[in-house]
């Protein structure tokens, strides 16, 4: 299925999902499932069943308390404006917002 005018000559699809996080992965179950020819791009690391260093760690078993350090919340200006994203128990998941700077023209 080709919706534009080059089509024969390019990769079409569909729908594209942008993430394959629980709802982009679901969401793209659902396209194929309808016979959607799906494109999934993906930006983050490859994560394997059992890479969670602290799924079965309690609070008390982190660093303050699962609380991070004024000194430490520096490097995630742009991801600190929730005050419960970024913790011990989950900052490997985070890219560094100084290591990786973007900005934003609208807040979503």
């Amino acid at each position: 299925m080709y919706f534009n005018s080059n089509g024969a000559k390019e990769q079409t699809y569909d729908a594209i999902v942008i993430g394959s996080g629980i709802s982009g992965g679901w969401a793209a179950k659902e396209l194929c499932e309808k016979g959607l020819k799906t494109l999934v791009l993906e930006r983050g690391r490859m994560v394997k069943h059992g890479d969670y260093p602290t799924a079965m760690k309690e609070n008390w078993e982190l660093p303050n308390r699962n609380r991070m350090t004024p000194k430490e919340m520096e490097d995630y200006k742009i991801q600190e404006r929730t005050g419960y994203t970024v913790t011990p128990a989950t900052v490997h998941w985070w890219p560094k917002d100084t290591e990786n700077p973007y900005t934003e023209k609208k807040a979503f």
